[in-house]
């Protein structure tokens, strides 16, 4: 009895273990930027047409793409359209809060929270989380808007509502693990 005991111990705390030391993956893109990925995320293709980086993995659920975009883009959208620009400011705050609109009127039962203010490998950044219904599905994103050197970063991560604190910390650890390569070369230019 004892031997089974001692044995159902040892095998919790592997799997506590083996749960909170989950292995990584980095992951450069386009010589552009790099992030860290959990190992149990394979590649995609079909998540977003114009993501940049698309991971995911069917079996728990748990999906991650990265959308990047000219600065340049977005401050000629909103100073050139009358509406927008009543709107949204040329800055990171006016990119996530048009995204978090848009967002707004795709997602059912939307529950937004604030957005919090940070600093991600120095960079300007906002995180949201947002909870809801898309399709008939329940579910849970994290989102970390970032602005770069010449670039906006949109991280998208998401799962099924049920499955929220079984991913929400790797969802954390994603969007904070992000970097813009080349940063110091760019700015002594």
């Amino acid at each position: 009895m004892k031997t089974i005991k001692i044995s159902c111990y040892l095998l919790i705390s592997f799997l506590i273990v083996s749960c909170t030391n989950e292995e990584i993956q980095s992951i450069k893109i386009k010589g552009q930027y790099e992030i860290e990925l959990p190992k149990t995320l394979s590649k995609a293709d079909n998540l977003h047409e114009d993501a940049s980086l698309q991971y995911q993995n069917l079996f728990s659920e748990f999906y991650t793409i990265v959308i990047d975009e000219p600065i340049s883009d977005f401050n000629d959208l909103v100073t050139q359209d009358e509406y927008l620009a009543e709107s949204y400011k040329p800055n990171l705050t006016g990119y996530s809060n048009l995204l978090k609109d848009n967002l707004s009127v795709t997602i059912k039962n939307g529950k937004f929270s604030n957005f919090e203010d940070t600093k991600i490998n120095g960079m300007d950044a906002k995180l949201m989380n947002v909870s809801g219904t898309v399709d008939g599905i329940d579910v849970y994103y994290q989102f970390g808007f970032i602005k770069g050197l010449e670039k906006y970063y949109q991280i998208v991560n998401w799962t099924e509502l049920k499955r929220k604190e079984d991913h929400s910390a790797a969802m954390a650890k994603i969007i904070s693990s992000f970097k813009e390569l080349n940063r110091t070369k760019k700015k002594i230019q």
